[in-house]
């Protein structure tokens, strides 16, 4: 089977990238965690309103299907932001990721906000507060699938906007970034395929994916 070739997918409103060159059985191994835990992540907490609580749940969920949750999150709050929502999160995320996986997050993120009508889909795009997750996939030197889950939510100063934020600069009432490192080994990650598939057998999703 052929690897993936696109190098980000939207599921709902958080971004998938690393993408590229995953496996087609990881990629939906994947995919199929992320819907999982979204749905009921957003059936606990708002991510708008409880983005810490969000992002937690959420690993939860992950934890769940075999990930191991064990990584300290980071956060950044600041009131009265005026400034690059990318570059913030670049800095922030950089313990996390590599060069290429930053270059990565901003190519997809890049082509979403270049894209109005997938960008009409992301829910909250025209509110007052509005959160996006990043989550980039890639492998440690021990083969193991990493996921580095981080949530942007900020609070506009305006509510007349409907664009990301990502390349252009604004001043907003308020900038919150969270991010976790997850990570699954390739025995559990095979062990668990079956019960992840069979997690979603039945489950009507409220949001869909696109390759971006």
């Amino acid at each position: 089977m052929d690897d993936v070739k696109h190098n980000a997918t939207l599921v709902g409103d958080i971004v998938l990238t690393g993408t590229q060159g995953q496996s087609c059985a990881d990629y939906q191994f994947a995919m199929n965690c992320t819907y999982l835990a979204q749905r009921q992540a957003d059936i606990i907490y708002n991510s708008q309103t409880q983005p810490g609580r969000w992002i937690d749940y959420y690993a939860d969920v992950l934890w769940s299907y075999g990930w191991n949750r064990d990584h300290q999150p980071i956060e950044y709050v600041q009131k009265e932001f005026d400034g690059s929502v990318r570059q913030i999160w670049s800095k922030l995320a950089s313990p996390l990721l590599t060069i290429g996986q930053v270059d990565g997050v901003n190519r997809g993120l890049g082509a979403l906000e270049r894209d109005i009508d997938l960008l009409s889909k992301v829910k909250g795009i025209s509110g007052k507060a509005f959160d996006l997750k990043i989550m980039p996939i890639s492998y440690n030197a021990d083969g193991d699938m990493e996921l580095v889950v981080s949530n942007i939510r900020f609070i506009k100063s305006r509510m007349s906007t409907d664009f990301l934020f990502w390349e252009i600069t604004q001043v907003m009432s308020q900038l919150d970034v969270l991010a976790r490192k997850v990570v699954i080994s390739r025995r559990v990650m095979e062990a668990r395929r079956p019960s992840v598939l069979k997690a979603m057998q039945g489950i009507k999703f409220n949001f869909e994916d696109y390759e971006l």
